[in-house]
């Protein structure tokens, strides 16, 4: 019996799998009277039957779905990646790259736990929409480490901003020279939306959802 084969009347593993089949990948498939068919191309469900085993040139198992524990993991070291790109400091950066890999984002105090944990926005992407003046204004202003807070810009549907504030004498959980930068994409007219802080020069990413 075929591996494929094998595979599919086993009753612990799914009924799908996935193959290469002449150069393409194609679904072939156990229904419930024991008969294997392979999905028509182009379709989702309609299928013909499956007898030419010969011809399978690979079998793509699935991968096994990651624990809880492991996504967080995951989501903890793709910040920690993607911090340790920045030239600047901000007390963001410093959380994130000091942060536990065994807890979640939640539990290192990085983000509130929500659904744009991991989400990463790029500046390149804002620029298309807030237009380069602003643009060019944050560019400047993370450079220089100075205030600036942009108008609101259309963003996808959603009124978007973007801020940069430096460090103040007496903001003791900051350090000097030391920045905090955003992008935030809220509801027209609503004042609650999404909130993302710049994690490096080119992306910003989810930290809470309001």
């Amino acid at each position: 019996m075929h591996e494929a084969e094998q595979y599919l009347r086993d009753p612990q593993k799914p009924s799908s799998l996935y193959i290469r089949y002449l150069g393409k990948r194609r679904r072939i498939f156990i229904n419930s009277q024991g008969q294997i068919g392979i999905i028509k191309p182009g379709k989702r469900t309609h299928g013909t039957q499956f007898t030419d085993w010969d011809h399978i040139e690979k079998i793509y198992l699935p991968v096994p779905k990651a624990s809880p524990e492991e996504l967080d993991r995951r989501l903890v070291l793709k910040y920690q990646r993607e911090a340790a790109k920045a030239t600047f400091s901000s007390p963001f950066i410093r959380h994130i790259l000091a942060a536990d890999p065994l807890k979640s984002l939640y539990e290192n105090h990085i983000t509130t736990g929500n659904s744009i944990d991991g989400e990463i926005i790029s500046l390149k992407a804002v620029r298309k929409w807030c237009g380069e003046y602003y643009y060019r204004q944050f560019v400047e202003a993370v450079r220089t480490r100075t205030a600036f807070h942009s108008g609101i810009f259309d963003f996808q549907g959603y009124d978007g901003s973007l801020w940069v504030e430096p460090y103040e004498a007496g903001e003791t959980y900051k350090l000097p020279g030391e920045i905090n930068a955003g992008f935030s994409k809220e509801y027209r007219n609503c004042g609650n939306g999404y909130y993302y802080l710049l994690i490096n020069e080119n992306n910003f990413i989810g930290n809470d959802v309001d």
